[in-house]
């Protein structure tokens, strides 16, 4: 998802919406280490959801999890998402983990609040 469609994208969550939503940036955006997660999103940064992106260059699978640690496949609270793929954060006080294969491996991103 480009920052254009991000835009829209919020503009339509905040028509429908009986407030303005704040973009909150990434606390990490980057897997710096292949097979060791980190923590894209701190408890709080998302409670009107998100999204984060694989950018279309990478070379391997970003899997996240928005209930404990993401692991390299996919399952279970983990979903795997291909280069160039978008993936929507569901609206939670919850920290949302994400890890790669390989690393470094940047991602992109926002959470809603």
């Amino acid at each position: 998802m480009n920052k254009a469609l991000a835009v829209v994208l919020l503009a339509s969550l905040a028509i429908g919406s009986a407030r303005a939503i704040v973009l909150t940036t990434l606390d990490v955006a980057t897997v710096t280490t292949g097979g060791t997660a980190v923590t894209a999103l701190l408890v709080g940064h998302r409670t009107s959801g998100g999204w984060l992106m694989n950018p279309s260059t990478a070379t391997a699978a970003l899997c996240i999890n928005e209930r404990g640690t993401a692991t390299t496949t996919a399952g279970g609270d983990v979903t795997c998402i291909a280069p160039g793929q978008t993936y929507l954060l569901a609206p939670t006080r919850e920290a949302v983990s994400v890890v790669s294969s390989d690393g470094p491996h940047p991602f992109s991103g926002y959470g809603f609040q």
